[in-house]
Order: structure tokens, then C-alpha cells, then sequence
């Protein structure tokens, strides 16, 4: 029985053989040569990699803008939070030192109580920034509540405490809607507010905190205003304050990648901006980093934990912003610190004395 075993396998040998023949000169059909290993040459016929082009999703530059202090309880809650007008500007200086380019502030007064409507104290608190960082790019808010909201009053006292828009390079404006205290984003308002900006120097900063808000500015106001603007800079909120959650993964993870996507696909040559919040910021945080974000606002205006599987409270913005810093290097995205870098990114500009 061996013996025929044999002789069958080497019959059949010969009709594999016979199966393919050399119909064409240029074929040396060797790719199957025995061999113990893959030869350099075989290894790059085998394994393609180094002929994949590159993926340029994260090829662009990114911007961290810092959101501090925010609206938090301060005090033992969280301790992240400043007491006083001093703490407020120390710990602005040394976010700007950690890496961030962009400041958006809600200053506090001496009782620590948030404060919306005193652009007074706002400059106080900038003021020692800009001395002892440099011109920071600006992008706080600067509307005022009341039925409709007020998007020029306070704009208009920034202006002229720092001799144009020193304050107020960037100002956010809000989805059409009530948001807070009672005070309605009308589409009238929203417009008013969007042109003063444009003759004055101030970028608009368009907040989505929904999808709906997304289709709401194209269709009632980028198709029908003539903002002149080169590209408009739209924030998604994902965890942060009333917005999208993002803590039931993997969902809140897909919901990243396609809010940034969906965004660059409805509005062309925008600037894309994630405003990450929660129990899962930092997850988001990176996601915006991976998918190509433009612009990450990070800081403890919306964020409390500092790792979403662990009970472990931010103890310093900067320290926020030294993370976010950590994982655009790694992921090799080159963090833009300089101002005028970052104001020419965004479309910015600064119109103040120097």
C-alpha cells in the first residue's frame, strides 16, 4: 500500500505540473519556489504596505483653545476652580504656557460667581495674560441676555476697553433658540449680531449643540447672509453643557466621527472645531484629534473627571491642557501656539495697537 501511495503522489506531482504551461516569455511562473523564508524581494511582493499612500486626515495642524473657569461649583467640589480675579489670570497664564493658543472665559467675581454680562471684568482678567504671554487669541462671549439676546452691547464695551478687538477676536454665537435665563437667540439677533461682528473684526464663533443646529445655519443663515467670511468656524459640542451626551460607548464614539464629517460635508471649507465635556472627554478629545479636528477646546468649564473609568477629579486646568498637548504630539499633530499663526488658521485677525 505505501508503495502505491507513492506512486500516486508522484503522478499526480506530474499532472500539477502539467497543468499550467509557460504560454508566455515574459511569466518565469518562480513565484512558488520552496524556499525557508521570504527573501527581501519576495517579502515587498507579499506585504504591500510600503506602497499604500498616505492618509492625510490628520496631516493639518490642530489648535487648543482653553475653556476656563467656566460655570462649575468651586470649593471643595472642585477645587480646579479659582477664588479670586488672581487665580483666574495665573492659571489662564500658565494654560497658555502648557500650550493653549485660544482662551474662552466666563469670568468670576470676587463672591465667585460666574459672570456673563461685566465685560469690564473680563478685561481684568485678560489684561495680565496678554502681558506676561503675548497676544492670546480671544474667543469668549459676548452676548447679553434679555428677550432677544444681545450679541452687540457688550461686544461694543470690549471694543472699546482694548482699543479694538483685543478682547473679543472670536465671539461665540449661539444656536437659534432659548438657551439660559429665559433669553431668546432669535434669527434676528443671531444676524444682528453676525454682521456687527464682520465690521468689526470679530470671527464668529458658531456653536453646534445639535445636528439641527448645523442645518439651521446653513439654511437660514450662510445661504441667505453674505457674511464675508472665507470659511466659518463651527464648534461641536459633544458631552460638553446641554448638548449631544457622549457616555454610552461605542456609540458616543461613532457619534464623533460622523458630527465632524457630517459638519465638513454641509458646510464647505469650514473649521471644525471639537468641545469635548463630560465623563468622556478625554475619549472624545482624542477622537477629535484622530478624525482631524481643526480646533479642541478643552479646560474645566466642562469637564470634572479626568479619566471616565476612574474616580479621579482635575486638580488644574493647565494640567487639561498639558494632556490634550501630550496626545496631539503623539498622534504627531503639530500644535499651533503661535497667535498669529493661529489667527491666520482661523481667519482671525487682531486689530488692537501693538
Amino acid at each position: 500500500m505505501s508503495g502505491n501511495k507513492t506512486a500516486q503522489t508522484a503522478e499526480n506531482a506530474g499532472r500539477r505540473d502539467a497543468l499550467h504551461q509557460n504560454l508566455y516569455d515574459d511569466l518565469a511562473f518562480n513565484e512558488l519556489e520552496s524556499s525557508s523564508t521570504f527573501t527581501p524581494e519576495m517579502a515587498k511582493e507579499f506585504f504591500l504596505v510600503h506602497r499604500e499612500d498616505s492618509i492625510d486626515t490628520m496631516d493639518s495642524p490642530v489648535i487648543i483653545e482653553c475653556a476656563y473657569p467656566g460655570w462649575q461649583a468651586g470649593g471643595d467640589h472642585y477645587p480646579a476652580v479659582p477664588d479670586t480675579k488672581e487665580e483666574q489670570s495665573l492659571e489662564l497664564i500658565e494654560s497658555v504656557e502648557a500650550g493653549a493658543a485660544a482662551v474662552h472665559v466666563h469670568p468670576r467675581n470676587e463672591q465667585r460667581r460666574p459672570q456673563w454680562e461685566d465685560p469690564e471684568l473680563l478685561a481684568e482678567i485678560l489684561d495680565p495674560v496678554e502681558v506676561e504671554c503675548g497676544e492670546v487669541v480671544t474667543t469668549s462671549q459676548t452676548w447679553t441676555t434679555g428677550p432677544h439676546a444681545d450679541y452687540v452691547t457688550a461686544t461694543e464695551k470690549l471694543l472699546r476697553l482694548g482699543e479694538d478687538n483685543k478682547f473679543c477676536q472670536g465671539s461665540v454665537v449661539l444656536p437659534m433658540g432659548l438657551f439660559g435665563a429665559g433669553t431668546y437667540h432669535s434669527p434676528s439677533s443671531i444676524k444682528e449680531g453676525v454682521r456687527f461682528f464682520g465690521e468689526n473684526g470679530i470671527k464668529p464663533v458658531f456653536q453646534l449643540y445639535d445636528t439641527h443646529v448645523l442645518y439651521d445655519l446653513k439654511h437660514r443663515l450662510f445661504d441667505k447672509e453674505d457674511l464675508n467670511e472665507e470659511s466659518h468656524l463651527l464648534n461641536l459640542y459633544l458631552g460638553a453643557h446641554h448638548s449631544q451626551t457622549t457616555n454610552n460607548d461605542p456609540w458616543s464614539y461613532l457619534n464623533v466621527i460622523s458630527s465632524i464629517y457630517n459638519t465638513r460635508e454641509t458646510v464647505d471649507d469650514s473649521i471644525v472645531g471639537v468641545n469635548p465635556g463630560g465623563r468622556n472627554w478625554l475619549p472624545t478629545l482624542i477622537l477629535g484629534l484622530l478624525a482631524g479636528a481643526n480646533v479642541v477646546r478643552v479646560g474645566i468649564e466642562d469637564a470634572y473627571w479626568k479619566y471616565p473609568h476612574r474616580d479621579e477629579v482635575i486638580q488644574k486646568n493647565s494640567e487639561v491642557i498639558e494632556l490634550a498637548v501630550e496626545f496631539a504630539e503623539m498622534l504627531s499633530r503639530r500644535v499651533i501656539t503661535d497667535p498669529d499663526e493661529a489667527r491666520e488658521f482661523l481667519g482671525m485677525e487682531y486689530t488692537s495697537p501693538r
